[in-house]
């Protein structure tokens, strides 16, 4: 799992005044600036098992670990900080590269010279920096000096933004210019993400284990991943094709070059110096290797067909790199770089910016759609209108929003008219599965070592994949399928359910329906087939969870509900029947309400049974009574001294009160810190422990600093807490569904079920307390009081068989695309 923080003495000496009121006249005054925001705790509060985080790079910082001490000491000798209400996210600092400027030509294939000459300003120098198509040129402006240098070279300087504002000005007006834009720094959309191990939940509830019965995919469908480039990962390495790097400023580039035909990941680009590595894990979810036994699976499954463009770098990237790589992967020819191989049907942005349309972007957009092109892009992360978010305000586009476990729009992602449909992007401050991780996006990534390994995100970054994903699915049944007759299918196919007043576009993608569709399949007089989303839902004291209940058939499908086990009587739903036509989706609500149960775990399960032998599927309910989920959280703000030693002033160290809704505010010198919080989950009295929640902003894998500003407030200073377990206390699987004779040989939490109803004993462990390892699934025991962990497996379209389960097992269809071995 990645563990990755990188200080780089980013952080200057940091100071808290804690004691202050949430008055604007009394936070804000001549020497302090204000901090505010609000941490979100993983919603299952309980101890974490077998998730090492980023922390632990924290921790081997010198002096790091005294954090908790320091923590412990200052609220000892102190008082609850007093809290406020945030306003509005974080105001974003300018992204304008200031003197760069995007022409477009009304003449193709002019040369750097005549490009130079015709786009001359008088008073300014210009070079000649990127070409980006035939007709379009990446130009940097500076300001003349009246004095030569000695060298006999023009003595320049950079153009302020005021001057970039009037050179763009008088370029857009020169003869010859068709439009000239503002070159802007492009990021990835990746916001926070945690380093927690689970199972890809997202697939079953985008109906993907149906669609890969009609296919998965074809090595003729290339998909290009315009991202940070591309890394060594051995679930990745069978599906890549040689790809470019478009970054055109050396600098940016970190590889000590311009644009080349090497598209590897050198990382450095987050803005703590530090690697996301964001491509590699887009690029696992479009086609990690699949049905290799091995890390995790991919949207499409086998064959060497992604395409790695880097067009992000160190800090991001630029519109001019993006337009180039746009151009490129769509085989538009980009002057003096080889041509790509074969030009990509469908082209992954999981990256963008905020501002207006771009006309440079679109003008790409639309000439690679001509091409055959297909653009996939993310909605952005700011949970604001997407107007004003490029590349989803742009034409001819699939713009991809972000939908929770439950089917919703996650709390970060933007929403509006451009919206076309959400997918699977997860919310980390949640386990809505109740097993014991948060709800991310799973897939490959490299760890703090740079080795190969596994981990979650959230972001409409992770949402957009998918969608490419599906999208290469549907061309491999139909390559003739055009960008406008696939982004209809999607919208037509989609799950309504998941619409939101905001704008959700057609809501969940359903890969299955839009599959079927572009192989001209669903037909409605085909028998009707139960699906179900999940297998499993959490849900804490009297609370209420949504499963997602599918007809994957033609014709009505009615579907008869119940609630069974030891304690069905706590669990309601919200039909007894449900009627549901083909091919289409519709909600069942459940709802606990404990009564008179005393405080613990209970589960009970939900039997649905489709009529005429339409299928038959059963969801394991997990509720807790009595849950503590208030507990107030320590705030902390860190620094590096001048002998790169982390430091905690007493004054940098406050609570936050769970029962204040863990918003908080506080009092600042100017400076930039590094912001960290936790809860004492275990209530051993220490912070920032195993079994605590904890987190920094922005996230555990991708520290930001924040910048105080004398007078000023920063608000939305927000991030999640979720379970922390150091690597020191990794737990070893357990070897579920294995033989056994007693619990011994079932691992450090096993237990062996020997009786006569498992032949040879079978290896398994409780899984109300404990997340069930890699390969496994938790399921209701026969008595409907407890659950426990059972071997996965995939079952067969002709029935229950053996499969992959071991003799003697069978494996039997859960309804959500997986399986169980059981005894027969």
């Amino acid at each position: 799992m990645l563990r990755r923080l990188a200080l780089l003495g980013m952080l200057g000496l940091a100071a808290c005044d804690t004691k202050g009121d949430d008055d604007d006249d009394d936070i804000l005054d001549s020497t302090k600036g204000t901090v505010e925001g609000t941490l979100q705790p993983f919603q299952a509060g309980s101890a974490a098992v077998g998730s090492p985080s980023s922390l632990d790079a924290f921790f081997s910082l010198p002096n790091a670990k005294s954090l908790s001490q320091s923590v412990s000491r200052a609220l000892a000798a102190r008082g609850v900080w007093r809290t406020g209400i945030p306003s509005k996210p974080l105001t974003q600092a300018s992204s304008l590269l200031p003197g760069q400027v995007i022409v477009r030509f009304d003449t193709p294939g002019l040369s750097a010279e005549e490009a130079v000459a015709q786009a001359r300003v008088a008073g300014y120098h210009v070079e000649h920096q990127a070409y980006l198509s035939d007709t379009l040129h990446l130009l940097r402006f500076e300001v003349r000096q009246p004095q030569a240098m000695s060298s006999g070279a023009p003595n320049v300087r950079a153009l302020t933004e005021a001057e970039h504002v009037r050179v763009l000005q008088k370029v857009q007006a020169v003869p010859g210019v068709q439009h000239a834009e503002s070159n802007v720094r492009v990021r990835p959309l990746a916001v926070p993400n945690d380093p927690l191990y689970s199972r890809q939940w997202h697939y079953s509830k985008m109906n993907l284990p149906a669609a890969w019965d009609l296919g998965t995919g074809s090595e003729s469908i290339i998909v290009a991943v315009l991202d940070t480039g591309s890394t060594d990962h051995p679930d990745l390495n069978s599906r890549m094709l040689p790809g470019m790097d478009l970054i055109s400023d050396a600098a940016r580039a970190g590889d000590g070059n311009g644009v080349d035909n090497n598209p590897k990941d050198e990382g450095r680009d987050l803005p703590n110096g530090d690697s996301s590595f964001h491509g590699t894990h887009v690029a696992g979810t479009i086609g990690a290797s699949s049905n290799n036994g091995v890390g995790v699976a991919g949207v499409t499954w086998s064959g060497r067909n992604i395409v790695p463009v880097r067009v992000l770098g160190k800090q991001g990237g630029s519109l001019a790199d993006i337009a180039a790589g746009m151009n490129w992967a769509s085989g538009g020819n980009v002057p003096g770089v080889a041509p790509i191989a074969n030009r990509a049907r469908v082209i992954n942005m999981s990256l963008g910016g905020n501002g207006a349309p771009s006309k440079v972007l679109q003008d790409e957009v639309n000439a690679g759609v001509l091409r055959g092109s297909i653009f996939v892009v993310a909605a952005g992360n700011e949970n604001m209108n997407t107007a004003n978010s490029f590349p989803c305000n742009l034409q001819n586009v699939i713009c991809v929003g972000a939908a929770r476990f439950n089917g919703k729009r996650s709390s970060y992602s933007n929403f509006g008219p451009q919206v076309d449909v959400m997918a699977a992007g997860g919310q980390t401050s949640e386990d809505r599965n109740g097993d014991k991780f948060p709800d991310g996006v799973l897939s490959t990534l490299l760890n703090s070592s740079n080795q190969p390994s596994y981990e979650w995100n959230q972001g409409t970054s992770m949402a957009a994949p998918h969608v490419a994903g599906i999208v290469a699915l549907m061309l491999a049944k139909n390559p003739n399928l055009s960008s406008q007759e696939v982004e209809g299918i999607l919208k037509d196919t989609a799950d309504a359910t998941s619409l939101c007043s905001e704008g959700c576009g057609a809501g969940l993608v359903d890969a299955y329906a839009a599959v079927l569709r572009a192989s001209g399949g669903g037909n409605p007089d085909a028998p009707p087939k139960l699906a179900i989303s999940t297998t499993q839902l959490s849900i804490t004291g009297a609370d209420t969870q949504t499963l997602s209940v599918r007809n994957n058939g033609g014709g009505s499908l009615q579907v008869g509900v119940a609630v069974s086990g030891a304690n069905a009587s706590a669990v309601s739903v919200s039909s007894t029947s449900l009627t549901i036509p083909a091919y289409k989706s519709a909600s069942l609500s459940v709802s606990v309400n404990p009564g008179s149960l005393a405080v613990g775990s209970y589960v009970a399960q939900v039997d649905l049974t489709g009529a005429s032998g339409a299928g038959s599927a059963q969801v394991l309910v997990k509720f807790r009574v009595g849950a503590t989920e208030g507990k107030d959280a320590v705030i902390a703000f860190a620094y590096l001294d001048a002998a790169g030693e982390v430091q905690i002033d007493d004054d940098g160290i406050g609570t936050v009160s769970g029962s204040g809704g863990y918003e908080y505010t506080t009092k600042l010198t100017p400076r930039d810190y590094l912001v960290l919080a936790s809860i004492d989950d275990t209530g051993e009295g220490d912070y920032f422990d195993d079994g605590d929640r904890v987190g920094f902003w922005r996230d555990t894998t991708q520290v930001e600093t924040v910048a105080v500003t004398k007078g000023q407030k920063t608000p939305g200073i927000s991030f999640t807490l979720v379970p922390y377990q150091s690597d020191e206390d990794e737990q070893p699987n357990a070897t579920i569904g294995q033989p056994c004779s007693s619990s011994s040989q079932c691992g450090a939490n096993g237990l062996c079920a020997n009786g006569s109803a498992f032949p040879g004993g079978y290896c398994t462990q409780d899984c109300l307390s404990l997340s069930c390892p890699s390969g496994s699934a938790c399921y209701p025991s026969s008595d409907g009081a407890s659950a426990y962990c059972f071997a996965s497996c995939t079952p067969s379209s002709s029935g229950t068989t053996q499969g992959s389960c071991r003799t003697g097992y069978v494996c039997v269809d859960d309804g959500a695309g997986s399986g169980a071995c059981i005894p027969p």
